[in-house]
């Protein structure tokens, strides 16, 4: 018996995003080890995007008048007074206490990559790296059915999820780094995404040794755009390297740990430059 499995309930809170870090990290990489739950739960996170679809002509409507003025929070009560500790002690210690908390709950370890502009540190990771780490945890054990499309179709699969996705798409090239492209998938809206129907696509890579990447695409709903930049995350034995570029995320994603270590930020490097207009 899997003792450390999550419960039904953990699993859609997951889906949902209302797990904090730490239980999302340890979910995460549950998952990883155990594919099928995780196709359970992008299926949950696909059918959560149809429902955040019904309805959505309502949300454009203004809201009453009525309700804005109940929204409105009450005049702010007079600070306490905190005995034996000065204002500048106390600041000190609630900047220490919010720094060690945002160190000691961060799932996703942010990095540079060299010669690159990382994200700034205030800006988080987005929903659809955690989505791209999943799917490569689904996707890369398969032997008979890793995608959709194969490669020797490569000009119909990208013009199929070009066309799927509403935006032209490319499969960038790492021949040069020893990777063959497998093929590539059409993949459900994720956790963070409201529209509805399919909205991200993953391209999977493998080498001489059997070793698999995969590449993932999202189309960001419109007004979530963030800044361009470059970051990395990782969740149990997985290790993404993300970009934004315009309304467009990607993460590269792979192993991490295994013999002869696939050099991640070299790759992403090359798809970053393949990939701009």
């Amino acid at each position: 018996m899997d003792t450390d499995r999550p419960d039904d309930f953990t699993l859609h809170a997951l889906a949902d995003g209302e797990l904090d870090a730490a239980q999302a990290a340890q979910v995460a990489a549950w998952l990883e080890q155990h594919p099928a739950e995780a196709a359970r739960v992008m299926g949950w996170q696909a059918q959560r995007g149809q429902l955040q679809a019904l309805g959505r002509e309502w949300l454009a409507e203004p809201v009453p008048a009525s309700l804005l003025t109940a929204l409105q929070p009450p005049p702010p009560r007079p600070r306490p007074r905190w005995g034996g500790l000065g204002t500048p002690r106390v600041q000190a210690l609630a900047a220490a206490l919010m720094l060690s908390l945002g160190a000691g709950s961060g799932w996703w370890a942010r990095g540079a990559w060299p010669g690159t502009t990382p994200l700034a540190p205030q800006v988080a990771v987005p929903t659809f790296v955690q989505d791209a780490a999943i799917a490569h945890a689904v996707y890369t054990p398969e032997q008979r059915h890793p995608v959709e499309v194969a490669a020797d179709q490569q000009a119909h699969l990208v013009q199929w999820l070009s066309r799927r996705l509403g935006t032209p798409l490319r499969a960038p090239d790492f021949s040069a780094q020893g990777f063959a492209l497998v093929g590539g998938r059409l993949l459900p809206a994720g956790a963070g995404e409201t529209a509805a129907g399919p909205a991200r696509a993953q391209f999977m890579y493998q080498d001489g040794q059997g070793q698999r990447l995969t590449l993932y695409v999202s189309v960001l709903p419109p007004g979530a755009a963030g800044p361009t930049g470059f970051g990395q995350a990782r969740a149990g034995d997985t290790r993404s390297f993300y970009w934004l570029d315009g309304r467009l995320g990607y993460a590269l994603s792979g192993p991490v740990g295994q013999a002869g270590p696939v050099d991640l930020a070299a790759l992403a490097r090359a798809a970053y430059h393949q990939l701009q207009p």
